[in-house]
């Protein structure tokens, strides 16, 4: 998996071939580093609101932090432009940080 270094993350083979496959199944044979750099994004975002969805639960009350939080993922798409650059670090996102 990535790794961070600040708003920096470096992606492996295995990110890029996650991301690539995400984009041929929608019908993208050649994509950019532009089109696999917002594909993973998305990918990863969704899996950080998925590891956070516990803090919907009826019997849970969720602080205004995690609010902020789940919807900074969610506005991602809109506040960021992913690259991907020659060394594979995906840069143009600034990834909100998650409560404690």
């Amino acid at each position: 998996m990535q790794t961070f270094r600040g708003e920096i993350m470096k992606l492996l083979k295995g990110d890029i071939d996650i991301a690539t496959n995400i984009l041929r199944r929608q019908g993208v044979d050649n994509p950019s580093n532009t089109d696999i750099a917002t594909a993973f994004m998305r990918y990863h975002r969704s899996g950080l609101l998925e590891n956070s969805d516990w803090m919907g639960n009826q019997d849970v009350i969720m602080s205004a932090e995690w609010k902020t939080y789940r919807q900074a993922l969610r506005d991602l798409p809109q506040n960021s432009s992913p690259q991907l650059d020659s060394n594979n670090n995906l840069t143009g996102i600034n990834w909100p940080t998650k409560p404690e």
